[in-house]
């Protein structure tokens, strides 16, 4: 029945989103029988260029964490051939190493590798997780416990270690906690497989697609808990990737066309208070936007448990971070113009974000699954369906 279930999956999923007539097909084959709920399966898509033994062999540690606090750890992998093979030495005996099922085609090629897993899945519950997140025994035990009351769970994520480029990451992830009524976006979330199957297909030829599927399955109707005091560690990346992260994080938020703007005239504005009003002006304008950062920052540090998570070194680099993200805005727009998109691998991909990151906004799947969620749910589904005959 796998088997079936992974090649009888209809083929042209290159389309995004498909129609709710292919959905419906779709959802069909999603699932496989007889699923145990005896444990949970830890689902980590990954792909890499080259072979690196010392982040294998710690991947590899982690695994055996996860395995002795009851997970079966999935690891569906995208490498090239000689790095598969590699990878498959390493972690030989401590997960499921398979690659991607290539009867997915969506551009996003993680979104592959997420959906291959879930079809491999041998239980109910799932953890899906970057490369990066790394659970305690103790909140895997908690997530599980979340998703007896829910179908889906999104966590939140702390940085460690913390130096100044991870601190003004940190920064954002407060400055988004303080805004946003969902808090930051996580790199990992769980949920329960039956009620993927049921949502079917999301978008997988956006660069967001972490976000993207949290907001399918709200617009699907899906119960969410938006578990905001529920931090888990992860790892700060190295610079270099950080680096390579600014782009492609505001190319993301494009279709957010107000928040691209904010960001988008920061610069702008410095130039015309520097040109009309002098040095003076443009310094205080810099000062107020740094302190608008800042108290942003400190207002979410004091939300829920974040304090415990966050230092206040992070507040001190939100106004940096908005540094970063007003000249990152302007790199993505070139990326935008002279290449028609951001590259994913080996492709590049034209859309920040889906249809479901508006169909879907929070507001139509809240945590408590009383107090008219059915009825917001399917005003959601009407929404999304009349979104997508006008298309």
């Amino acid at each position: 029945m796998l088997r079936t279930a992974i090649t009888d999956w209809p083929q042209s999923s290159r389309h995004s989103p498909p129609s709710h007539s292919q959905s419906a097909a779709r959802r069909r084959y999603f699932c496989v029988e007889s699923i145990a709920r005896d444990r949970c399966t830890y689902l980590l898509p990954i792909r890499r260029a080259a072979f690196d033994e010392a982040e294998t062999r710690g991947l590899a540690d982690y695994f055996h964490v996860l395995r002795e606090a009851g997970c079966d750890v999935i690891v569906i992998d995208g490498s090239p051939q000689a790095v598969f093979r590699s990878h498959g030495r390493c972690w030989a005996g401590v997960c499921r190493h398979e690659a991607v099922a290539r009867h997915f085609g969506f551009l996003n090629d993680k979104v592959n590798g997420i959906l291959t897993g879930i079809a491999l899945a041998s239980t109910e519950d799932i953890i899906l997780a970057d490369d990066d997140i790394r659970y305690e025994p103790a909140q895997i035990q908690e997530i599980c416990d979340r998703l007896q009351a829910h179908e889906v769970v999104r966590p939140q994520n702390f940085l460690r270690p913390l130096p100044w480029w991870a601190a003004m990451e940190a920064g954002r992830m407060l400055i988004n906690r303080a805004v946003l009524r969902t808090a930051d976006y996580p790199g990992t979330c769980a949920f329960r497989r039956e009620a993927a199957c049921r949502a079917g297909y999301y978008d997988g030829d956006v660069l967001f697609d972490n976000e993207e599927m949290i907001r399918h399955f709200a617009a699907e109707g899906l119960t969410i808990d938006y578990a905001n005091d529920l931090f888990v560690r992860k790892n700060a990346p190295p610079f270099r990737k950080w680096l390579e992260q600014r782009p492609r994080q505001a190319y993301e938020d494009f279709p957010l066309r107000a928040k691209t703007a904010i960001f988008g005239s920061i610069l702008p504005v410095a130039l015309c208070f520097q040109l009309v009003s002098g040095r003076r002006a443009m310094a205080a304008y810099i000062a107020a936007v740094a302190m608008i950062a800042a108290g942003l920052a400190m207002r979410g540090r004091n939300k829920g448990k974040a304090r415990k998570y966050f230092r206040a070194f992070a507040i001190l680099c939100a106004p940096l971070w908005v540094l970063e993200r007003a000249t990152s805005t302007y790199w993505a727009l070139g990326w935008r113009v002279f290449r028609g998109g951001y590259p994913f691998g080996d492709r590049v991909l034209r859309k920040g974000v889906g249809r479901d990151w508006f169909v879907g906004r929070p507001a139509n799947c809240l945590s408590n699954p009383k107090g008219g969620l059915e009825s917001r749910a399917r005003s959601a589904r009407r929404a999304q369906r009349s979104v997508l005959s006008a298309v």
